[in-house]
C-alpha cells in the first residue's frame, strides 16, 4: 500500500513540525502582545527599517545551504566541518559589509541612528550563519520539535532580558537588543541539541573545498531568496524612506498579522515537505497526487481564516496590538483576501526543493519580483497604505497563478491539464474573501 504509506509519512512528519512551529509561533505572538503594548508605532517603524536591511544581509550570508544540506544524501565529517567553518568566515565578512554601509542607510533615511543600531543586529548575523549546520542535521531527520524547543527558549529568554534592561537603555535600543540575544541563546541551544543527531556537534574544519559540492544547488536557492527578499520586503524600505516611520510601523503590523496564518497554516509544516517529498522524487505520479490533495485542503483552510480574519480585523487588533494600532485595522482587511493564495503559494519551494529543481524555483522568484515590486512602487508613489495594499493583494494572485502554470509545465507527469484545479481552488478562495471585504464596506 504505498499510497497509504506514503501520505501517512508525511502527515506523520508534517504533524511534528506543525506541534513544533506552533510552539514558537505562540511564544512569538505573546511576544509581540507585550512589545506592542510597551513600544510606539514609531518606535517600532524605526526598528522595522534597520531588521529590513538585516534580513538581506542574514540571506547573503545564509546562501541557501540550509535546504542544500538537507538535500544530500549523505554528508560526511569534512564536510560538516568545512562548511561549519566557512559559516562562520562567511558570517563575520557580511556582517563586516553590514557596519561598513551602515552610514548608507542612515543618509537614506536621514537619521544618524541607524549606523548605530546596525552594531548589535549585525552580531547577530553571524550567530544566525553559524547555526545553518547545527540546524540542517536536525532537520533532516526530522527533530522538528527540538528546534522549535531552541527557539522558543531563546525568544523567551530576549523578551525578559528586554523587560529587564528597559530601565537602562532607550526603547529603540532595547528593541535592537533583542535579536542579538535570540539568535546568541538559539545558537547555543541548536548546537548542544545536535549532539544527538547522526551528524554529532560540527567542529571547526579545515577542508573548505566540500562548500563547491553543495554551492550547485545552493546557487539557485540563493538567488531566489535575494528576488523573494526584494519582492517581499521593497514596501518596507520605500514606505520607512517617503510615508514616515509611523506608516511603516502600521504597515509593517498589518501585514505581520496577515502573515500569522501563513506561520501557523503553512510555514510550520514547511520543513517536513522537502525531507518527506523527496523521497518521491522517482515516483512523479505519486508526488503530483500528494501535491494536489495539499494543496486543496490548504485552500479550503486559508479561505476559512481569510473570512475570519476579514470580518473580526478589529477586534484582532485591539486584543493583539491594543488601542492605539487601530489604523491597522483597515490594512489587515485587505491583506486577508491575499491569505489563501499565500497559504498554497508559501508551501511551493518546498515542492520545487524536494523535485530538486531549485532552478525553477528561481525563475518563479524571478516573476515574483517584477510584479511584486511594480505593485510596490506604484502604490508608494501614490502616498497610500491602502492602494499599496490592494496592489499586493493583485501581485499575489498573479505569483500564486504564474508559480503553479511553471511547477505543472515542468514537474508533474500530467503537464498543464493538472494545474488548474490548483490555481481554480486558490483564487475562488481570494475570490470569496475580496466579496466579503465589499460587503462589510457597504454594510458597515
Amino acid at each position: 500500500m504505498p499510497e497509504i504509506s506514503n501520505g501517512k509519512k508525511l502527515a506523520s512528519s508534517m504533524l511534528y513540525s506543525v506541534t513544533g512551529r506552533y510552539l514558537v509561533y505562540l511564544v512569538q505572538l505573546l511576544s509581540m502582545m507585550i512589545l506592542a503594548r510597551i513600544f510606539t508605532p514609531e518606535t517600532f517603524g524605526i526598528f522595522a527599517v534597520i531588521q529590513v536591511f538585516a534580513v538581506f544581509f542574514a540571506l547573503l550570508s545564509e546562501m541557501g545551504f540550509g535546504p542544500a544540506l538537507i538535500n544530500e544524501s549523505k554528508i560526511s565529517t569534512q564536510m560538516r566541518d568545512g562548511i561549519y567553518s566557512f559559516t562562520w568566515v562567511l558570517g563575520a565578512a557580511v556582517s563586516v559589509i553590514f557596519f561598513i554601509i551602515s552610514p548608507l542607510i542612515a543618509w537614506f533615511y536621514g537619521n544618524d541612528i541607524y549606523q548605530y543600531l546596525v552594531i548589535p543586529v549585525g552580531i547577530s548575523i553571524v550567530f544566525n550563519t553559524s547555526v545553518i549546520v547545527p540546524m540542517s542535521a536536525l532537520n533532516r531527520e526530522k527533530k522538528f520539535i527540538t528546534i522549535a524547543r531552541c527557539e522558543a527558549i531563546a525568544e523567551i529568554i530576549s523578551v525578559v532580558f528586554l523587560l529587564l534592561t528597559l530601565d537602562y537603555f532607550e526603547p529603540i535600543w532595547a528593541l535592537a537588543i533583542k535579536p542579538l540575544v535570540v539568535s546568541i541563546f538559539r545558537y547555543i541551544l541548536i548546537l548542544l541539541a545536535a549532539k544527538n543527531t547522526e551528524e554529532g556537534i560540527p567542529h571547526f574544519g579545515r577542508e573548505l573545498r566540500h562548500v563547491k559540492k553543495i554551492l550547485a544547488f545552493s546557487k539557485d536557492q540563493a538567488g531566489f531568496n535575494f528576488l523573494n527578499y526584494f519582492s517581499k520586503n521593497l514596501d518596507n524600505i520605500l514606505v520607512g524612506k517617503y510615508l514616515g516611520a509611523t506608516s511603516l510601523g502600521i504597515y509593517d503590523k498589518a501585514y505581520r498579522l496577515m502573515r500569522y496564518p501563513l506561520l501557523i497554516l503553512t510555514f510550520a509544516m514547511a520543513p517536513a515537505i522537502q525531507p518527506v517529498m523527496k523521497e518521491l522524487r522517482e515516483n512523479p505520479p505519486e508526488f503530483e497526487r500528494l501535491h494536489i490533495k495539499f494543496t486543496k485542503y490548504m485552500s479550503l483552510l486559508g479561505a476559512l481564516v481569510g473570512l475570519f480574519i476579514c470580518i473580526f480585523s478589529d477586534e484582532i487588533v485591539f486584543i493583539l496590538l491594543g488601542d492605539k494600532w487601530g489604523d491597522v485595522s483597515i490594512l489587515l482587511k485587505i491583506l486577508s483576501i491575499t491569505i489563501p493564495t499565500q497559504v498554497v503559494l508559501s508551501s511551493s519551494g518546498g515542492f520545487y526543493q524536494a523535485a530538486d529543481r531549485a532552478d525553477l524555483l528561481l525563475k518563479c522568484g524571478f516573476y515574483h519580483a517584477l510584479t511584486s515590486v511594480s505593485a510596490i512602487v506604484i502604490g508608494v508613489y501614490l502616498g497610500s497604505l491602502e492602494a499599496l495594499c490592494w496592489l499586493i493583494v493583485i501581485s499575489f494572485i498573479i505569483n500564486f497563478i504564474q508559480c503553479y502554470l511553471l511547477m505543472s509545465k515542468h514537474i508533474f507527469p500530467s503537464g498543464l491539464s493538472s494545474v488548474f484545479g490548483t490555481i481554480s481552488y486558490g483564487v475562488i478562495s481570494s475570490v470569496i474573501v475580496l466579496i466579503a471585504n465589499f460587503v462589510l464596506a457597504t454594510n458597515f
